[in-house]
């Protein structure tokens, strides 16, 4: 292939990944890249793509070798900067640098012989190594070899790999970008449905599942209870201690919540000093022994800092089917024992 043919299949091609990125067909891109080099870069027989994840760079591509096995390696950014030599655009390393470099920095560690077995460096005499940086920081290498001339690679090979290069870091980024945006998407998924102070579920989160549940409990034949819990004597302690400290009592009141709640149940800070639990397979006799145990865990004395401090809580019940069949309504009722529990200081009311 002429260069002039070169230079146009590598346009084509840049085109095509450009349409790939652009449609978020993502998948398999650095391997394709790298088989593009292997059509398109003089002295190319095999190669590999190593890709910064975190703080350690992990094999995404191979040709010639077997990935499924490199990707049990890894390597440190140390150990990636030496392997590439800092501020270099390129490097070709021979078969006695490669082995003295494996030696050297990886000594008698086993990634050394899953690279022997699987990776090929043994039998490879010239590996031409570009290197990929983003904002100065080294983000993606690749590795091209050779395994018949330690002078296969020249300065068509040096330049069409650079080319190939400057793909594979436009692909890094549109990914990192994506990356990027997909977590804080599903951070944004995770606060819609989460209470920001003690991580519990949130109105909306509960409201959903127990919606779920109680179609289950229909389809079964289930009971379903629903308990409205408020906090005893909470209020003084944010007025005499402040904010601060009613914050560590709630994040201990949410954990000492959870620990009782089983697989099927769900427990939500609905607001203030509130909490709701949807409570799957669990008739009225259970919820108020239920509630009991709650309410015994909230009593127990709370320690923070210097602190000793002292909590009760009050609990009303509705329970699917007798006291209705629609959430909204077992939600309503609850609520409205919970006032009646807390006026009368009886602590638990599970009938109207």
């Amino acid at each position: 292939m002429s260069k002039f043919e070169t230079c146009v299949e590598i346009l084509q091609y840049l085109g095509e990944i450009a349409s790939k990125l652009l449609s978020g067909q993502t998948e398999n891109v650095y391997q394709d890249v790298l088989e593009k080099a292997m059509k398109i870069v003089p002295g190319a027989q095999a190669g590999s793509i190593l890709v910064r994840e975190n703080d350690r760079f992990v094999y995404v591509a191979a040709v010639g070798y077997e990935l499924e096995e490199l990707q049990k390696v890894s390597f440190t950014v140390e150990e990636e900067e030496e392997w590439v030599g800092r501020d270099r655009s390129y490097a070709i390393v021979l078969r006695e640098d490669i082995e003295r470099f494996d030696e050297a920095l990886l000594k008698s560690d086993k990634r050394v012989g899953i690279l022997a077995n699987f990776g090929g460096i043994k039998k490879i005499k010239a590996t031409l190594i570009i290197p990929v940086r983003i904002k100065n920081e080294l983000a993606l290498v690749l590795n091209l070899d050779n395994f018949e001339r330690s002078d296969a690679f020249n300065e068509d090979s040096i330049v069409l790999a650079k080319v190939l290069a400057n793909v594979l870091g436009i692909i890094f980024n549109r990914l990192e970008l994506e990356n990027q945006l997909r977590v804080k998407n599903q951070l944004l998924e995770y606060m819609s449905y989460h209470d920001t102070l003690t991580n519990l579920p949130n109105r909306r989160l509960l409201e959903e599942f127990a919606e779920k549940m109680l179609k289950l409990a229909k389809r079964e034949n289930k009971p379903l209870s629903i308990l409205f819990m408020d906090l005893d004597k909470f209020k003084p302690i944010n007025d005499t201690y402040g904010h601060q400290v009613g914050d560590e009592v709630m994040k201990l009141v949410a954990a000492r919540l959870e620990r009782f709640t089983r697989s099927n149940d769900m427990v939500s800070r609905f607001g203030g000093d509130e909490f709701v639990i949807s409570a799957y397979d669990c008739s009225k006799q259970d919820a108020k022994a239920f509630a009991e145990r709650l309410i015994k865990a909230m009593e127990e004395p709370m320690k923070i800092d210097q602190l000793t401090l002292q909590l009760s809580a009050s609990v009303g019940i509705a329970t699917f089917p007798e006291d209705g069949d629609e959430l909204t309504k077992l939600i309503r009722v609850a609520d409205e024992r919970l006032y009646m529990a807390k006026k009368s200081g009886s602590k638990i009311v599970t009938q109207g």
